[in-house]
């Protein structure tokens, strides 16, 4: 029997691979980029259009309350939804996107009604939360087109939705400054 010999030709292929072309595959599997990025102002603006749409919805059930318990809620989701808006608007500029003062005062309103405790609410109030409520799906509307798929601001969405908030503002400030 003979002893066999060591064949030198597989093992060095195996070898090759493992101390050359193996790092180097690792290497460019690094620098390439694996995943495609997506435009952070874009992802801002999906969140604040999610918060707004939340906030229309909550209107909605808003318009039907008698007390001021509930309205919590309705609080909540409207802070959160001009938080994310006011966000966008100092990561886009003043200049190109509007801020909403009239989504502010409405969180405002909304403190005020509830300073005195778990109360009915007033015929008055039942108002603006209505007119509110009416606003509100436009403001939403106008909101969901305000981005072009190419990350730009459409001008005339951003009009519109000036016109609602200003809308809004006025409503509520019919409230506070009654004539």
């Amino acid at each position: 029997m003979r002893p066999r010999q060591f064949r030198t030709g597989p093992v060095l292929t195996v070898l090759l691979f493992l101390l050359v072309l193996w790092p180097a595959m690792q290497l460019y599997g690094m620098l390439k980029p694996s995943h495609t990025s997506s435009d952070p102002l874009v992802m801002l603006y999906e969140v604040a259009q999610f918060q707004i749409s939340l906030w229309q919805g909550t209107m909605q059930e808003a318009k039907r309350y008698e007390s001021t318990a509930p309205l919590n809620k309705v609080k909540l989701v409207a802070y959160s939804a001009n938080y994310t808006h006011d966000r966008l608007v100092r990561a886009v500029g003043s200049d190109r996107l509007a801020p909403l003062p009239g989504l502010s005062r409405f969180v405002e309103f909304i403190t005020v009604l509830q300073i005195s405790g778990d109360r009915q609410l007033t015929d008055l109030e039942r108002e603006v939360l209505e007119q509110a409520a009416a606003i509100a799906p436009e403001l939403s509307d106008c909101y969901s087109g305000l981005f072009h798929s190419s990350g730009k601001i459409i001008g005339s969405k951003n009009e519109a939705l000036q016109a609602a908030d200003q809308r809004l503002a006025e409503t509520l400030e019919r409230y506070f400054h009654p004539e």
